[in-house]
């Protein structure tokens, strides 16, 4: 197969585009089918900078699109340039419509000189690949969506131009939607956004084992937050009830946490400000293996994401055998039911955005050592139900492409 996959430029990718030896960070959803299937079949790769988002940070400053030959990917690489193409004088919302309109005319002639066999596109990039089904309708076209963030639930209802456009777009005529089991709900949210005669599937994420697991306790007990430092991953809850939690009679807790952000200062400064700074260890981006020991030398796992807690960071955490506390299913959004499907009580449930509730839910397995072993062998025992390895969980996916091609 000649496979072109179309994704936009993510941050865990630049340093390995600027370095040119491929170590890439961040999304192995991606990079992960990239490294194996680029083994297997001739790959080409566009990567399209968006630079936009409130959440969204990027260091890629080239003005110019670039082809690139990588160390250690065996793939065709070509970089658009996003709305640094354009005079700075330009409006901002202008320029983003330009940006897109000329990814699409690149993408286009790109397929016309290159004739793939088949076309990946992540979500980020499903307007071109709804044009593309009209453009080439014989070419199948997979796009794959990496969880349900707030701004795909708000295209469902919204009178916004710009949401309306990106509801159509997923009406489009793809060969298959591939969907990340994540916890929020991507199930239901395809049953919305798609045509009903679209291929639909939806994978769980695979995970590295931990090779360092350790079931003994700290004295002075080790809190662990690993995530972006943003508000749907709600590090400001808790960092509000950790510190709720210190103040109260618990000066000898170590809260690590591991992430960057947008609300990196902000979190900082809430700390600084509460006193309490030697309490609170702040890493940004570490290299994946040193997360997995901070997980072998912590007591305690907090996620307070609001989206959905099957996501990559939590699957570590299981694969860890954390004792883990996490937010309750959101039933009327259907956000953590698969969650709860698969973890039932191996976890600690705390009310999404309380910081009191998740205040007392730490305090207890303060109070209680003893129930933060018990977490321990209940995670340890049922994850072995639902996890697999990324090998694994890739071959999914790799045969689910070539069955695509055959049709």
């Amino acid at each position: 197969m000649k496979i072109l996959f179309i994704t936009r430029l993510y941050s865990g990718f630049e340093q390995s585009l600027k370095s040119l030896k491929w170590d890439p960070e961040g999304v192995p959803t991606i990079y992960n089918l990239i490294n194996k299937i680029s083994k297997l079949h001739k790959v080409s790769i566009i990567f399209t900078a968006k630079d936009s988002g409130k959440t969204y940070s990027s260091n890629w400053l080239e003005r110019s699109d670039l082809n690139l030959n990588i160390n250690k990917l065996n793939a065709n690489i070509k970089v658009l340039s996003g709305i640094k193409y354009f005079p700075s004088f330009f409006p901002r919302k202008l320029t983003m419509i330009l940006r897109d309109f000329r990814q699409l005319i690149k993408v286009v002639i790109y397929i016309l000189n290159k004739k793939p066999t088949l076309i990946y596109c992540d979500s980020a990039n499903v307007v071109i690949a709804y044009i593309l089904t009209i453009i080439f309708p014989r070419k199948p076209i997979v796009v794959r969506v990496l969880g349900v963030c707030s701004f795909w639930r708000s295209i469902l209802d919204s009178k916004r131009l710009v949401h309306k456009v990106y509801k159509l777009a997923f009406k489009g005529k793809f060969a298959c939607v591939i969907g990340t089991q994540d916890g929020s709900g991507i199930e239901y949210w395809f049953k919305d956004v798609l045509r009903k005669d679209v291929l639909r599937k939806v994978l769980l994420n695979g995970v590295e084992s931990n090779k360092k697991i350790n079931d003994s306790m700290n004295k002075n007990k080790k809190i662990l937050f690993v995530g972006r430092l943003e508000n749907y991953k709600g590090i400001i809850i808790f960092l509000k009830a950790m510190i709720k939690v210190i103040k109260n009679n618990n000066k000898n807790i170590e809260v690590i946490i591991v992430g960057d952000g947008t609300l990196y200062i902000e979190a900082i400064n809430l700390c600084k400000n509460a006193g309490l700074s030697s309490n609170f260890t702040f890493l940004k981006s570490i290299p994946h293996s040193q997360v997995l020991g901070y997980h072998s030398i912590s007591d305690i796992y907090v996620s307070a994401n609001i989206d959905g807690n099957l996501i990559n960071t939590n699957l570590e955490a299981i694969s860890s055998n954390s004792c883990m506390i996490i937010p309750s299913p959101q039933k009327k959004k259907f956000i953590d039911i698969k969650t709860f499907c698969l973890l039932k009580n191996s976890v600690l449930y705390y009310k999404v955005n309380n910081v009191n509730d998740l205040k007392s839910k730490i305090e207890y397995l303060l109070d209680n050592p003893k129930e933060i072993k018990i977490y321990k062998k209940k995670i340890a025992e049922i994850k072995s139900t639902f996890l697999k390895t990324w090998e694994k969980r890739i071959d999914e996916e790799l045969e689910l492409l070539e069955k695509v091609c055959v049709k």
